[in-house]
């Protein structure tokens, strides 16, 4: 095996320099980023749209103001 700068070189061991796109390496180990994932695409868009569409399309009826549980202060 060749040395270089002190270190043995193996099949174990890969240089990667700093300007490397390190994410080829992880798409062949089978992953996949955030932003193609069709898992990830799905819940953005799907927030999109509650978003769009308003607070009152969540399905939850909003809280009703009673101004007799309300208890003022009296000075």
């Amino acid at each position: 095996m060749k040395q270089k700068n002190g270190m043995m070189l193996s099949d174990n061991y890969v240089y990667t320099p700093s300007t490397t796109d390190i994410t080829i390496r992880w798409r062949k180990m089978g992953w996949i980023p955030p932003t193609e994932d069709p898992k990830f695409q799905k819940k953005w868009a799907d927030f999109r749209i509650a978003c769009a569409q308003g607070i009152e399309s969540l399905g939850r009826p909003a809280p009703q103001f009673n101004p007799s549980v309300v208890k003022w202060k009296e000075k």
